[in-house]
């Protein structure tokens, strides 16, 4: 399964290559020159690119554009501690646990000690 991440702008470039070191395509929003694009271009670029989105922007939590943008998924993080180490650890620990998730289209908020995933066929 080749999964594609594009890391929105509010994410650290050190998550490009830590995603790449485990065999995952990543691309940051402002190395493709998009920096300080609106949201529903982020959703364009990802399905131009058939990417995921990985972001820490709230406004990614919303169902509706999840469900009606063609795209693999979303993964929202919601921490506290948003240095970039810590980043990481959360990113590389989801994606130890829980990388059958990105098989299909999934929303995921990864938020402090939980995981919530919802997919496109739940009505919200």
């Amino acid at each position: 399964m080749n999964i594609k991440f594009i890391l929105d702008e509010n994410m650290p470039f050190a998550l490009v290559e830590f995603l790449r070191n485990k065999g995952y395509e990543a691309e940051h929003l402002k190395k493709l020159g998009k920096g300080g694009i609106k949201n529903g271009e982020v959703y364009k670029v990802a399905e131009e690119k058939d990417a995921w989105i990985l972001t820490r922007d709230s406004d990614f939590k919303s169902y509706h554009k999840f469900v009606t943008h063609p795209i693999k998924g979303i993964i929202v993080l919601t921490l506290s501690d948003t240095r970039t180490q810590n980043l990481l650890n959360v990113v590389g620990q989801f994606l130890e646990t829980q990388n059958d998730k990105l098989s299909s289209k999934r929303l995921i908020f990864i938020e402090e000690g939980e995981i919530k995933i919802y997919d496109d066929s739940e009505v919200k």
